[in-house]
């Protein structure tokens, strides 16, 4: 009786490209038997030996037999496969990526077994990323696995698999593969027009992998896939199906949810392409539902971290409070996204408007009522941050304990208190709480984002008592600030109060990096004494 070693040697001949089909095909079912998928060396023996191409001939021949209701030799072929791919080095040779698209047609038959086989066989080689890569110069064998998802009822195990490819996808594209740009575009595409096109359980089970899909990307990434594949298609059919998710009526409250977060990531990265349909004159129903619903959804997570109950007093002491800030912080945890989604839409407006010709078609009624529903979510923001202040000791710090929510607060007002003057008497107290954050040396890369936010505000509020921005900045006189001691010939017509107040001043240096003014009279007089 032969041993482990004899074995494995009696498979490798068997599987050799000198043998027959049936010698071949009995190695293959031989095997599973001799070689544990967990030893490298053996797997790599046996693969070293295999004639791959018999592989690819079982998988196409067990495919014809599959349709007729026979998946015995199918199942034979994936599960060789599955084998191989259970090493990095094997599972990325060229060899065994060219089976992929047979792999693909496996995961797609009907017989839930095999598909089950050949899906974790799929996922075991897109753990690397040279069949990510394979895969995306291949973008329409995603797209046969979006049919077949759209063509099951059972079509969950298809969805799960797309969410894990598509997040591989993006993944390589951050990193490494940006010459793959184009076909991450197409790839993404199919299944966003799948998850537009579809209904009911299907919509739902392919919106974590759009999610997937969006989540990792960073805004330059975005551009490379835009400029590479055009992502205007792409970003409507997101869009379009986030807006029927959130009409829908459904008691799973976490689809809608889903949906809200697929939608921030996509205003994050093609802010373009989402609110164009609102600024200018045409079709624009979705895209502007999409926002007013986001609005509407931050001044629900305001609400609800408003109506948290404070700790009862002398109770529990620091720890009770503690605790009840985390219990609002956990009511809270859409707002980072809706406030994402609305102060996106007013960096996307104001440089849009900015660069129109004055002529130029604008669609004002509907700038407008979404502007209207931008206002009152700052002015809930404001409340919130107002009524969180109050609430905690003088000695908590609130970016410290919460700095996604309050970073997201400070964010939107910053874009909308450098529109709108009226704001800023409302938002007085928030102006010295910003102060504080951003002059805060132990704040860190919190309390420069929250210096970055605030500067169109800052620079607003200077304009608006015609003060020029650089002589601020250059100038110890122009920093008095007096009405008109900048460059600008006519002040605003509703000058910010902001402008002559301490917190006013302390904020602006820690925006600008200007030193105070006893600093600088200091160091003239170092200087002077030095002479």
């Amino acid at each position: 009786m032969e041993d482990g070693r004899g074995q494995l040697a009696t498979c490798a001949r068997l599987l050799s490209r000198q043998s027959t089909d049936d010698e071949k095909l009995a190695g293959l079912l031989l095997l599973p038997r001799v070689v544990d998928p967990r030893d490298r060396a053996a797997v790599a023996y046996v693969f070293e030996a295999l004639d791959c191409r018999f592989v690819g001939r079982l998988l196409r021949t067990g495919l014809k037999q599959a349709a007729a209701g026979d998946t015995a030799m199918l199942s034979v072929a994936v599960s060789v496969v599955d084998l191989l791919a259970s090493h990095g080095d094997i599972a990325s040779d060229p060899r065994l990526l060219d089976r992929m698209p047979g792999l693909f047609d496996a995961a797609c038959v009907a017989a839930p077994a095999v598909a089950a086989e050949a899906v974790q066989a799929l996922c075991k080689l897109l753990a690397h990323d040279a069949a990510v890569r394979a895969l995306l110069g291949r973008p329409d064998l995603l797209a046969g696995a979006v049919d077949a998802a759209v063509a099951h009822a059972e079509s969950l195990r298809l969805s799960q698999f797309i969410d894990y490819a598509l997040d591989r996808c993006s993944r390589l594209i951050c990193g490494s593969g940006k010459d793959c740009a184009g076909g991450w575009v197409a790839a993404v595409g199919c299944v966003a027009a799948a998850f537009r096109g579809s209904g009911g359980r299907l919509k739902f089970e392919l919106l974590p992998a759009v999610a997937s899909a969006l989540e990792p990307l960073g805004a330059e990434d975005a551009a490379a896939a835009d400029r590479a594949g055009g992502c205007a298609r792409l970003a409507a059919d997101i869009g379009a199906g986030c807006v029927a998710v959130l009409q829908q009526r459904t008691e799973v409250t976490a689809h809608l949810d889903q949906a809200l977060v697929l939608y921030s990531h996509l205003a994050r990265l093609w802010p373009g392409h989402v609110f164009r349909p609102v600024a200018e004159p045409g079709p624009s129903a979705e895209a502007e539902l999409a926002l007013r619903l986001a609005c509407v959804e931050g001044q629900a997570a305001i609400d609800a971290m408003l109506i948290c109950a404070p700790p009862s007093p002398g109770r529990g002491g620091a720890q009770a409070a503690r605790d009840a800030d985390r219990a609002r912080v956990r009511r809270g945890w859409k707002l980072p996204f809706c406030a994402a989604v609305a102060a996106a839409w007013l960096e996307w407006a104001a440089r849009w408007l900015d660069d129109q010709p004055a002529q130029a078609p604008v669609d004002e009624p509907a700038i407008c009522a979404v502007m209207a529903e931008v206002q009152k979510l700052a002015a809930a923001a404001v409340g919130f941050l107002v009524d969180w202040r109050e609430r905690v000791p003088a000695e908590q710090d609130m970016l410290a304990a919460a700095p996604e929510l309050v970073l997201c607060a400070v964010r939107l007002l910053g874009q909308w208190l450098a529109t709108d003057p009226a704001m800023h008497r409302d938002a007085m107290p928030v102006l010295a709480m910003c102060a504080s954050w951003a002059s805060s040396p132990a704040g860190g890369e919190h309390s420069a984002a929250v210096a970055d936010y605030m500067r169109p505000s800052v620079a607003f509020a200077l304009e608006t008592c015609g003060i020029a921005e650089d002589h601020y900045v250059a100038s110890l006189a122009a920093r008095e600030l007096r009405s008109g001691s900048g460059r600008r010939e006519q002040p605003h017509e509703a000058p910010s109060p902001w402008v002559g107040t301490m917190e006013f001043d302390d904020l602006a240096r820690a925006v600008y990096g200007i030193p105070s003014d006893e600093d600088v009279l200091r160091a003239r007089q170092a200087a002077r004494g030095g002479r």
